[in-house]
């Protein structure tokens, strides 16, 4: 017999699997039910190929929201003049500590931003991709005019600015066709007819002649090596070398005897030395010597008789004759 379904069991385990779901999305989804976001737009009159919904959106480089919706905006009266609106959510509290809680209202501050020059613009995430992101910062100069093309209320529009990534497309678009247009087969078959003839060139040289020219030196090269060893190995020229060694040795020796005399000789010459002193006091006393005699010779041209009778000594007392002035008292006895 089988058992009855309790209604009430199912109902309890329905109630705890619903708040079980619940709570998970709540945990792991707190961030985005109770974010402070706040919707903004920029119209782009140039491609937005690489963007998609869900693609970055910076300030100044952090990241600050992402894009939720892209439009093609229907403002325009030509299809070829129309702009693609992306629409893009802003994380406010991220925005406040970038800014450093200098926004107190959204809309003020950024219609202020605007007046000092941010703008949206498209930017390369990977150039190996393609994608882009939206980049806000400040690209015109403050108060520059700008015109705003949504004209709804219910999004803030941020004036655009262009990227350049479209004159940077064409240019690179450019370039590849320029590379395409290179004939490399034509470059190939030169290379390989200027290889040719290098080979043709490199056949032609007698290779031959040039190993044995080159042989031929290597042996006189030796030649020459075994006639200098035999030359150094000659007794006569070793003896030569010998005598070289011992005149080199002897001429040191002289050198070495030189240098003593020219010291002993500073020595002597020097103020202070005392061989110097007693040669100035010997030539003091031959000067005086001399001057004696000197005197003596002269007295006896004057008087050569003192010779024999020696030197008047009244001559010498009376002092006022000739004799006795240059006698300077010598005297005799009779």
């Amino acid at each position: 017999m089988k058992s009855k379904v309790n209604p009430l069991a199912i109902g309890m385990f329905v109630l705890v699997a619903v708040a079980a779901a619940v709570t998970t999305v709540m945990v792991f989804g707190a961030a985005k039910f109770f974010a402070d976001t706040e919707e903004a737009v920029s119209l782009f009159s140039e491609s937005v190929n690489g963007l998609d919904v869900g693609a970055p959106v910076k300030y100044k480089g952090v990241l600050i929201g992402k894009v939720t919706a892209i439009r093609i905006s229907a403002g325009s009266e030509s299809v070829q003049e129309s702009s693609v609106a992306v629409v893009y959510s802003i994380d406010l509290d991220m925005l406040r500590r970038k800014t450093r809680g200098n926004m107190a209202n959204f809309h003020d501050w950024i219609e202020s931003q605007i007046r000092d020059g941010l703008r949206a613009k498209l930017n390369y995430q990977s150039i190996v991709t393609g994608m882009l992101y939206i980049e806000l910062d400040y690209l015109a100069e403050k108060d520059a005019n700008f015109s705003l093309e949504y004209g709804g209320l219910r999004y803030t529009e941020i004036p655009s600015a262009k990227s350049g990534l479209e004159e940077l497309g064409k240019a690179v678009e450019k370039a590849v066709l320029n590379i395409s247009q290179i004939d490399f087969r034509a470059i190939a078959r030169n290379v390989n007819s200027a290889l040719t003839k290098v080979n043709d060139k490199l056949d032609a040289i007698d290779a031959l002649g040039i190993g044995a020219s080159v042989k031929s030196t290597l042996a006189s090269a030796d030649e020459l090596l075994k006639n200098s060893n035999k030359v150094v190995s000659d007794p006569a020229v070793k003896k030569s070398l010998e005598d070289l060694d011992a005149l080199l040795l002897q001429g040191r020796s002289t050198l070495s005897n030189v240098d003593g005399l020219v010291d002993k000789l500073d020595a002597i010459v020097d103020p202070q030395s005392p061989f110097r002193f007693e040669m100035a006091l010997l030539f003091r006393n031959i000067n005086e010597s001399m001057s004696s005699i000197s005197n003596f010779m002269e007295y006896l041209q004057r008087n050569p008789s003192s010779i024999l009778t020696g030197k008047s000594l009244s001559g010498g007392l009376r002092g006022g004759g000739e004799d006795g002035a240059a006698s300077g008292g010598y005297g005799s006895e009779k």
